[in-house]
């Protein structure tokens, strides 16, 4: 089968477009066609650099959508060939305690489809029948691929994390990202008021069209907890969901009131701050890391996604030879939403 893998670490240019191995369907998996798979800042960082336990060569995507095109006769499941999927890419090792006693999002054995499994940058993908979630007949598979990490993700941290309220007022950072782009609409879904930030004035055009209360562009106020503070009445928000890192975590201190959360799911402008924690001292604070995401959340989340409730945004279309490229965009940041690759 076709598919884009590394052999080796490097930029852009060490994705390989070419032949792999058909994968052989184990016991309590299924083979899924894959129609189309969307990138994740993750893919970046797995092909620039080594991580732990990840061995080479490898097939990138960790989101993944198409149609099923086997079953193991063993598999405990009711979807049948044929069915329109998208794959949940954290795979849990069930038998550990923590996933025994139904909190498999802190499963000491999880692996993910994409980096410690092959991914769906590729024809075919094979995946633990559980994994795998319908999606409305009314969705196509470049919407549906889309979905799982930043709809996953978002959800866990505003809801499962944050536990976020329909009168919070809330940050979200990076309002063109996968993950800000669907943390506003779970938001605004849930009742909130939604502030967030972009580098550009169309991203917040997008941004606002998504539901967004108020826009900030970073890059005119770079000292963004002013503006909202004026925003709030010199309040501060409730909520501050952030998937930026060290480059603006003072700030986001800064836009929170007394009591307010904080939770970080993603380092994309660095992993090291100093911190005044004079700030928490006499600011009581909660900040809270994302983590692990549990089968059941996914299965929540997909009830809004057949409700209609939750869509995938693309931002751009690639076919499955021009991932290279994709790379390229996504370090660009000149998109809004997700770049989905078409096999």
């Amino acid at each position: 089968m076709k598919a884009v893998f590394i052999e080796q670490h490097g930029g852009p240019e060490a994705l390989t477009y070419g032949d792999r191995p058909d994968p052989e369907v184990a016991p309590g998996e299924l083979l899924l066609r894959v129609r189309a798979s969307a990138l994740n800042h993750l893919d970046l960082g797995l092909r620039a650099r080594p991580r732990s336990g990840v061995t080479l060569p490898r097939i990138m995507g960790c989101d993944v959508a198409g149609e099923i095109a086997g079953i193991s006769p063993n598999a405990q499941t009711d979807l049948r060939v044929g069915d329109r999927v998208i794959l949940n890419n954290r795979v849990m090792c069930g038998a550990c305690e923590d996933c025994r006693l139904g909190l498999d999002q802190y499963c000491t054995g999880q692996k993910r489809i994409g980096v410690d499994l092959d991914g769906g940058h590729a024809e075919y993908i094979t995946a633990p029948a559980g994994n795998a979630h319908k999606i409305p007949d009314s969705m196509d598979f470049t919407e549906a691929a889309a979905l799982p990490i930043a709809a996953h993700t978002s959800w866990h941290c505003l809801v499962t994390q944050a536990q976020i309220r329909p009168w919070d007022e809330v940050l979200i950072q990076a309002a063109g990202s996968g993950v800000g782009s669907m943390g506003i609409q779970i938001a605004k879904m849930i009742g909130a008021r939604v502030i967030t930030t972009a580098g550009s004035a169309w991203k917040l055009e997008k941004a606002k069209e998504l539901g967004a209360d108020e826009v900030i562009n970073y890059r005119e106020h770079p000292d963004f907890s002013r503006r909202v503070r004026e925003l709030t009445g010199g309040e501060g928000v409730d909520l501050v969901f952030d998937c930026v890192g060290a480059g603006i975590w003072e700030e986001n201190l800064q836009c929170l009131r007394p009591g307010g959360r904080l939770v970080i799911t993603g380092v994309t402008s660095g992993t090291r701050t100093n911190m005044d924690l004079s700030v928490l001292h006499s600011r009581p604070l909660h900040l809270m890391g994302s983590g692990g995401r549990s089968q059941r959340t996914f299965t929540d989340l997909m009830k809004l996604v057949h409700r209609g409730a939750l869509h995938g945004i693309v931002g751009r279309v690639f076919p499955l030879e021009e991932v290279a490229e994709a790379h390229r965009t996504m370090e660009a940041r000149d998109f809004f939403g997700k770049l989905v690759i078409e096999s």
